[in-house]
């Protein structure tokens, strides 16, 4: 009845004064906490027992009781109810309600505490949050978070111990899928970045060099489809960490080995419009250019190597045409519109050149080059 007085906006001052009065009563008669507990049926509770609406008026009867320590004296009461892998789940899933999140993260420091002191390990408390029961969902636990906070109260990279725990299952190409797949799942990004590291630390202790990645995730049996391929983002944060001034140029020399210059530029060019993997792709096709301009190639020698000399009247729709764009423009950055006029003079007769521009001004994709 208090409870739902307490509710009401009408008889909430009211309801709020006859707590207190109870509470006077109860502190007068010296009743502990554990004896409220029972006055008020919460060890009837179990697992719910932060759901239930007296609970609140138990924690604030526990803080008259001890103002310093209540957190401990709660704990205590507790604990002597319920065993550890059941107040763990308490704990947690009441962590989740905006009311009980703050007094449920302070019992849940005091658990993990507390099997610090009883020297359990990491593995023991991944057991007791059930997480060895999720199979292949117990990244997206709300456990896996507490579980975490145990490993780093012992000192330990909870990571690593993830990342064993997951070896034992997958292959480091599934373990990489895995990620990928996570960044998509609403997994929290601090857990896809700690595994990925963990992953990456592995890798390098194992001495694994960037071709050796580049097939071990597949990626050599992608074809030409490998630039859309999920694994790219993976492949180049490796790189990344390997070699953090010219990661792209590594890239790229795998990449270049394999396919050879023409295969490979005709991917850069199809990946870019597509869009999926623009950041990576544009890096990439950054080393390509500076490529060229190391080896000497003017602006008609890549006008050729595009094949722009042979679309004709659909020059300006060609994918490969931006690309040349972006060379000449690398090449004369001051005045790279007077380069490109001069080359596309040599191939083509000033009238229909002239028809052609026209006619790219009313598309929207050519607008601005003919402009």
């Amino acid at each position: 009845m208090l409870v739902a007085a307490k509710e009401a906006s009408t008889t909430r001052r009211f309801a709020t004064q006859l707590e207190e009065v109870q509470l006077a009563n109860w502190l007068a008669s010296k009743q502990t906490a554990d004896d409220v507990f029972k006055l008020l049926k919460l060890d009837d509770e179990g697992v719910k027992l932060f759901k239930d609406p007296v609970f609140t008026t138990w924690v604030s009867y526990a803080t008259k009781l001890d103002g310093n320590k209540s957190d401990a004296l709660m704990f205590s009461v507790l604990k002597a109810r319920y065993d550890d892998d059941v107040l763990a789940n308490m704990f947690i899933v009441a962590k989740e309600t905006r009311s009980t999140q703050k007094i449920a993260a302070k019992q849940e420091t005091l658990l993990l505490a507390k099997w610090a002191d009883d020297g359990k390990t990491a593995d023991e408390a991944f057991k007791l949050l059930n997480l060895d029961t999720k199979t292949d969902d117990f990244l997206k636990s709300p456990a896996l978070d507490s579980w975490e906070s145990y490993v780093k109260l012992l000192g330990e990279d909870p990571f690593k111990l993830i990342l064993a725990t997951l070896t034992a299952r997958y292959t480091d190409e599934g373990l990489a899928r895995m990620l990928v797949v996570a960044t998509k799942d609403h997994i929290p990004r601090y857990v896809v970045v700690g595994l990925e590291g963990a992953l990456f630390n592995k890798w390098q202790d194992q001495e694994k060099s960037v071709e050796s990645v580049f097939k071990l995730l597949n990626l050599n049996k992608a074809g030409d489809k490998i630039l859309e391929s999920p694994m790219l983002r993976i492949w180049a944060s490796y790189v990344t960490k390997l070699d953090t001034k010219k990661p792209y140029e590594a890239m790229f020399s795998v990449l270049k080995t394999r396919y050879g210059d023409e295969v490979l530029t005709n991917m850069l060019i199809v990946a870019a419009k597509s869009g999926s993997t623009n950041y990576h792709v544009t890096r990439l096709e950054g080393v390509l250019l500076k490529t060229w301009v190391s080896d000497g190639k003017t602006a008609d020698d890549i006008f050729k190597l595009l094949r722009l000399d042979k679309d004709g009247d659909q020059l300006f729709e060609s994918p490969a045409f931006d690309m040349w764009v972006s060379y000449v423009t690398k090449l004369e950055g001051q005045n790279p519109d007077k380069l490109m006029l001069s080359v596309l003079k040599t191939h083509y007769k000033s009238g229909k050149l002239e028809n052609m521009i026209i006619a790219a001004q009313n598309v929207p994709d050519t607008k601005t080059f003919a402009v």
